[in-house]
């Protein structure tokens, strides 16, 4: 439908146009905080931004960019994100033609990136990765779980993501080496929600019944630990007292249950990289030099009555001065929180 809707609407781009190809779902809380953002800084950097849902379908983002060549309506940026592994083939599409790329949230593995440099098309128009600790932030949140529960013992679980992108599996690995390091702590199984609440409320229904003894259930992200929590109740026990639960993201709902203390960790920021990536193509627009990867601190545990906190529950992004985030080569930079 979208294709089509495009095909007799064709797109007309302002200057500096940018599109984002955003892999998730147009109503995911986690990727509506990623166009707010985004919106925000696109607005006071004079950039025009459009912003595609391929509601995790990462065909859909192929025929996307298909549409784009065919009908010559590629703009001068893209955003793209690596979900499950589809930016080669993303890549592979817009070869040849005059679009400059930023990557954020997931990027190429080692060996897809070091083929890009030796091409010279790339080269030129492959400008920059922008990618959060993933693994940080899933050691870090299983830490603070550890430490809600005043380290006591018992098992524990993961419910990741998915297997094929690299947010997940670092995020996973993250959260498995701390277990892994805790001699009190049995770390029992690694299952996959494919971050989606319904899978993930099935599936720890099944945990609990084969862990009667299970202590700590970590999820890649929010959604899923909503659907943890309700089959945690359902099997009458209580989230932050029976059972600790960390998760990522900053929805609402996630922030209010940090507060009540269902959810014992929660980390959080990332959804910060697309209007950062906005910053970078300003900044490549002015013709200042811009660092060819970022790994960035977006990511930090999230403590109610904490300004940052507050900050993510007012989404009140407007006072943030995008255009004076200018990032120095090979110099990584925290959240922007507004002082």
């Amino acid at each position: 439908m979208v294709i089509l809707l495009l095909v007799f609407c064709p797109l007309v781009w302002g200057q500096g146009s940018v599109v984002f190809l955003n892999p998730g779902k147009a109503d995911e809380s986690f990727w509506q905080d990623v166009d707010t953002f985004a919106a925000v800084a696109a607005k006071q950097l004079d950039l025009d931004l459009q912003t595609f849902h391929s509601e995790r379908n990462h065909y859909s983002k192929l025929k996307h960019i298909e549409w784009m060549i065919e009908n010559q309506q590629l703009p001068d940026y893209l955003m793209l994100v690596n979900e499950r592994q589809a930016l080669p083939r993303m890549l592979s599409l817009l070869e040849g033609h005059a679009v400059y790329v930023v990557v954020i949230l997931n990027d190429l593995d080692e060996d897809q990136l070091a083929l890009r440099k030796l091409n010279p098309h790339w080269q030129k128009y492959l400008l920059s990765s922008l990618v959060p600790n993933n693994y940080a932030i899933g050691y870090a949140t299983a830490q603070a779980m550890h430490a809600a529960a005043k380290g006591g013992g018992g098992d524990a679980v993961i419910i990741s993501g998915d297997k094929a992108t690299p947010a997940s599996v670092a995020r996973e690995a993250g959260a498995e080496a701390f277990f892994l390091q805790q001699t009190s702590i049995n770390m029992r199984q690694i299952v996959y929600g494919l971050w989606d609440e319904q899978r993930s409320y099935y599936q720890t229904k099944v945990l609990l019944q084969r862990y009667p003894q299970l202590r700590f259930l970590w999820t890649a992200n929010d959604h899923m630990a909503f659907g943890s929590l309700k089959a945690i109740k359902e099997a009458g026990k209580q989230a932050g007292k029976d059972i600790f639960v960390g998760t990522v993201n900053t929805s609402e709902k996630a922030l209010e249950l940090r507060e009540t203390g269902e959810i014992s960790a929660l980390g959080g920021g990332h959804f910060s990289a697309a209007g950062l990536a906005l910053n970078l193509i300003y900044l490549h627009q002015l013709g200042k030099p811009i660092p060819a990867t970022v790994n960035s601190n977006m990511f930090q545990l999230l403590v109610p009555g904490t300004q940052e906190y507050q900050q993510l529950k007012d989404k009140n992004w407007s006072d943030i001065s995008f255009d004076t985030l200018l990032l120095e080569r090979d110099k990584s930079f925290n959240f922007p929180v507004v002082q």
